[in-house]
């Protein structure tokens, strides 16, 4: 049976709401010109954790509840940071290892690939991303008028989102999935990189979209080696929720950063974060305790999770 929706409600009566719910709000115009600018709806999802059904944990405060939220807000952004070295870097192994086996243009023939559907799909994504970008990028213009638009592989992967270097990688014969994998990292195969790649580009889409990461599983469950999955044992956490949540992102992430600065700088960022929002529970992100000592973070800073 469905329900009715609810009324609109004034900035007024939402702080309204919010009060008689328990919440502290010590400043109100503070309040009104978040609520002004952030959805009640959407602020409500940060709330969660504070609150049983419609009513607030004791000693709740506004500032409490923007903490989360701007929080989470700032770590999409540097998550962003993270996301853009490893697609970087991907487009440049597919570019390269697969011009190195099959030219320039061999992407255009299905025999340089494992399966004609995957190519069709991929074939598509290539065109329609050269349709869109036309004239908007120099390069594109640059081949289509020089080259009679004609772009070489290592070209073409510019142009391509994350979701399409993820399946083109799938795609990819196994043998040049094999000799990335060996030369970029180390011990760990093909399907584990697909699984990742896969799993990266729905996190990239909800920090794109700002979605919240904060206290949410995320749609897709990641493969974990051994080490990792003794991480989350040793914590009593369930392979199957740690799977889904970010910190097992992160874990994996660290595995696919080519450049060791470019992840110091995000553990930085990250421990930044942590001081200048310290109500922030880092384990409704699915953290560990020993989470510094697991990124490879030097210095304690004693946050709480």
């Amino acid at each position: 049976m469905s329900q009715d929706i609810k009324p609109f409600k004034t900035i007024e009566e939402q702080i309204v709401i919010l009060e008689s719910r328990g919440l502290i709000i010590e400043d109100k115009e503070l309040a009104k010109k978040a609520l002004s600018n952030l959805n009640y709806y959407r602020l409500s999802a940060y709330t969660l954790t504070l609150r049983k059904d419609d009513r607030f944990y004791k000693n709740v405060h506004f500032s409490d509840v923007m903490q989360i939220y701007n929080f989470d807000m700032e770590l999409r952004s540097i998550l962003m940071y993270l996301l853009e070295s490893i697609e970087v870097s991907m487009r440049t192994y597919i570019g390269y290892y697969h011009a190195k086996q099959y030219g320039a243009l061999g992407y255009l023939d299905s025999f340089s690939f494992e399966d004609e559907e995957r190519f069709n799909k991929f074939t598509d994504d290539y065109k329609k991303a050269i349709a869109e970008y036309g004239d908007k990028e120099v390069f594109v213009k640059h081949h289509n008028d020089i080259y009679d638009g004609k772009f070489p592989i290592w070209v073409l992967v510019e142009l391509l989102t994350l979701g399409s270097l993820s399946r083109l990688f799938k795609n990819l014969p196994k043998d040049i999935r094999d000799e990335i994998c060996k030369s970029n990292y180390g011990k760990i195969n093909d399907e584990y990189i697909g699984n990742w790649l896969q799993g990266f580009t729905i996190l990239r889409n909800i920090c794109a979209h700002r979605g919240r990461l904060y206290n949410r599983q995320i749609p897709f469950t990641l493969r974990l080696g051994k080490r990792d999955k003794k991480i989350f044992q040793d914590n009593h956490i369930s392979i199957n929720k740690a799977g889904k949540q970010l910190f097992a992102y992160l874990i994996v992430m660290k595995k696919m950063i080519p450049d060791s600065d470019v992840w110091d700088t995000f553990t930085d960022r990250l421990s930044n974060l942590t001081k200048k929002y310290p109500f922030v529970r880092l384990d409704y992100y699915g953290f560990t305790n020993d989470w510094e000592k697991i990124l490879g973070i030097k210095r304690k800073n004693n946050h709480k999770i």
